[in-house]
């Protein structure tokens, strides 16, 4: 499950991305409009805290925000190649798998919210295990 959460970080940065892109003036998708500069920094933010959140829940700190800042990296670096190489489907393809990726992000959150907080069960030496410990439903 986590390889699905973790595409679905990945590909939520398009949906700020692939707006973002909109406001700017680009040869390939035209001039931009500046009064919705404010509704893209918003996005922007928001979609970063949904990643977040969404990584961080089933990962962990380190490597849910290393994966959001890695996805916003690689698939800005990408959505710019492909502005250029293949304006009308990157255009048309970009806020669809952007969306996607936020819809999987919402679901993973909800998926974690409904399974509660994790109960690590404790080692020998008295630390805390990263194995999670069966806990029986009371009778």
């Amino acid at each position: 499950m986590n390889e699905l959460v973790s595409a679905s970080v990945a590909l939520a940065s398009l949906h700020a991305l692939a707006l973002w892109a909109r406001t700017a003036s680009t040869r390939a998708w035209g001039d931009g409009a500046p009064a919705s500069h404010r509704r893209a920094w918003a996005v922007a933010l928001g979609t970063v805290a949904l990643q977040g959140m969404a990584a961080v829940a089933t990962t962990g700190i380190a490597a849910g925000l290393a994966l959001v800042l890695a996805s916003w990296m690689l698939l800005g670096w990408l959505l710019v190649l492909s502005m250029n190489q293949w304006p009308a489907g990157t255009l048309r393809w970009a806020p669809r798998l952007g969306a996607a990726g936020c819809a999987g992000c919402a679901l993973a959150l909800a998926w974690a919210l409904l399974q509660g907080p994790p109960t690590w069960s404790g080692t020998s030496s008295g630390g805390a295990s990263m194995v999670p410990r069966q806990v029986a439903a009371p009778q």
